[in-house]
């Protein structure tokens, strides 16, 4: 160290360093080096950390878990929208109800959660809203309000309804729905995605609240709802302890805004209060 202090004084044409007794001390010239060797040193480590939190990110894992009627479209148009700045990110992906993804969450299994009803916010996590997402009424082609435009949720009282199983984001909303309405919902079937729920309504076995169907809807007959006009919350859920540059580039884009599958996700808002209320109406 003494040599290297020493070779400092030489590039500069003066000594930093004087012996004093059996060790040395700064010269004046030392002294009035020593804030700016700090600030260069600090600088230069500033530097390093960016570098490797750059490649971090460059090279990182993001692992996503999501609620299955996310996985047609809004989870892969983030992802090719993140990629296209973050080409070598690599994603893991799970799915499945809004409960297993946000116990992935709590497990440490996920970096991210995506997934409905974060309004309020599940406590001790950070969210974003993304978008709300409108609900229909679905009823089978021949059912007596298939000729309808729209039709209150009392309406549908009398039918059979077709529901996904308890533990999905959209169970929740629908239950919560019709408790809303003063509706007691006769349940003849339960299921585990939206693609089946459809096609046992759109066979004659009842009706269901649900979203819009992205492609045409076969012997079915989707109905504005008027009475309650609903929407559910889609946001993000993610662990304020978890420091990964990856997924806080992924919130940062979330953030930014961006579109999903045709719906504009712009200026997406922090919500932060604990869970438990109403879905969005």
């Amino acid at each position: 160290v003494s040599r290297a202090v020493a070779r400092v004084g030489e590039v500069l044409g003066v000594p930093v360093v004087e012996r004093h007794g059996r060790g040395i001390r700064l010269t004046d010239a030392g002294r009035a080096l020593l804030p700016h060797a700090r600030q260069a040193l600090a600088a230069l480590g500033a530097g390093v950390d960016a570098v490797r939190s750059s490649e971090a990110l460059a090279r990182g894992t993001l692992s996503v878990a999501f609620q299955t009627s996310l996985g047609e479209s809004v989870v892969p148009a983030l992802i090719k929208e993140f990629l296209t700045g973050h080409p070598a990110v690599r994603f893991t992906m799970t799915q499945g109800a809004r409960r297993t993804c946000l116990d992935a969450l709590a497990a440490g299994e996920a970096d991210i959660a995506l997934v409905s009803r974060l309004v309020p916010a599940p406590p001790g996590l950070d969210t974003l809203t993304l978008f709300q997402e409108p609900l229909v009424l679905m009823v089978p082609a021949g059912h007596e309000l298939a000729g309808r435009a729209g039709a209150k949720l009392r309406d549908a009282a009398r039918s059979t309804f077709i529901t996904l199983k308890h533990g999905y984001g959209l169970r929740g909303t629908v239950d919560a729905l019709c408790a809303a309405a003063g509706v007691r919902p006769t349940i003849g079937f339960e299921g585990e995605d939206l693609h089946t729920v459809r096609g046992l309504v759109a066979a004659g076995l009842g009706v269901s609240v649900l979203p819009p169907a992205r492609h045409a809807v076969h012997e079915g007959v989707e109905l504005h709802l008027d009475e309650p006009v609903t929407t559910r919350d889609i946001g993000a859920a993610w662990s304020p302890q978890n420091t990964s540059p990856t997924l806080a580039a992924f919130v940062a884009m979330l953030r930014a805004g961006t579109s999903v599958a045709g719906v504009g996700v712009v200026g997406a808002r922090a919500v932060g209060a604990p869970d438990g209320g109403a879905p969005s109406r």
